[in-house]
């Protein structure tokens, strides 16, 4: 995502100090705040994500999509009420940890899920449905496209996820292959590698605003235009399009938009330490938005490397 340039010595020189300063935290107050209320943010995410791996009942999902919602809002109207900024900012990671454990868990459950079915030889095509009469076409339906399995050794027996010999797929999935955790170091090893290109994304991010002498403030507006289609789009994908090829599409879409996300709230972050800003305010703003740019870049990342195996 990057460009590297080629600049005069003496610039280079004025580079070197600007990162100097910039990485000085016992010098700089807000920078030292930032990066110590998105560090203990990540903590927390982590701990609770590794303790909750699945949602028990639709309540638990309610009340922790709804608590996180509920934190956001309480954290934006009590930004500079210390320390009762910093406790709401500490249950929200907490929320958004309890979330992403399930999350994480169902991208794996499908990652490994797909590498049984490759091992039993069992193949997926798209089929569509033929439209019936001139109402349904007068009325705007469409050939709708579904998925159907068959195996390699029988491509004439076609089944479909309904279907019980599907059904027979999970079952010996559950019983026989998650006990085990069979792909299990496979899986660790995508999440992993989501890690590296998440930290890599940031530590890049970062040195872009440290290295260029410029105000990337006019992204702003651009990706929040974006994140409104992008989310438009997972809803209808969700819903109504229910398209793996799609959801893939729409990962490559959030990371170039979290990426850029990653430069636009450094860029602001760089502003505000250059304008003597130290408020808490400022400082919890720019570490939840940091850290909403990591854990969605992550999920996008691991969605993407989990679909290319």
């Amino acid at each position: 995502f990057f460009i590297i340039k080629s600049l005069f010595i003496n610039h280079n020189i004025f580079k070197i100090k600007k990162f100097c300063y910039f990485i000085n935290m016992e010098s700089n107050l807000l920078l030292s705040r930032t990066f110590m209320i998105l560090g203990g943010m990540l903590v927390l995410t982590t701990f609770t994500a590794r303790i909750n791996k699945a949602f028990e009942t639709s309540l638990e999902t309610f009340i922790t999509v709804g608590g996180s919602f509920i934190m956001l809002l309480l954290i934006m109207f009590n930004a500079d009420t210390y320390p009762m900024n910093i406790i709401f900012v500490g249950i929200f990671s907490l929320f958004m940890g309890w979330s992403l454990g399930p999350t994480i868990a169902y991208i794996g459950e499908n990652f490994k899920f797909r590498k049984y079915l490759k091992s039993k030889q069992v193949v997926s095509k798209s089929v569509a449905k033929v439209e019936k009469s001139n109402i349904e076409k007068f009325f705007g339906a469409k050939e709708e496209k579904h998925t159907v399995y068959y195996f390699k050794h029988s491509p004439e027996k076609i089944f479909e996820r309904e279907s019980d010999e599907f059904r027979k797929l999970i079952d010996d999935f559950e019983k026989n292959v998650l006990p085990h955790d069979r792909y299990n170091q496979e899986w660790q090893n995508i999440v992993f590698q989501a890690l590296i290109g998440t930290t890599l994304a940031v530590l890049l991010t970062a040195l872009i605003n440290i290295s260029f002498d410029y105000d990337f403030g006019f992204l702003g507006p651009v990706l929040f235009i974006c994140l409104f289609a992008l989310i438009i789009m997972e809803f209808l994908n969700a819903f109504y399009f229910k398209s793996k090829r799609r959801r893939l599409l729409q990962a490559y879409a959030g990371v170039i938009i979290f990426t850029f996300y990653l430069i636009y709230d450094f860029n602001r972050l760089e502003k505000a330490i250059a304008a003597g800003d130290t408020s808490w305010s400022t400082a919890i703003d720019i570490a939840v938005n940091l850290y909403l740019d990591i854990i969605n870049l992550f999920i996008d990342l691991l969605t993407i490397l989990a679909e290319s195996e």
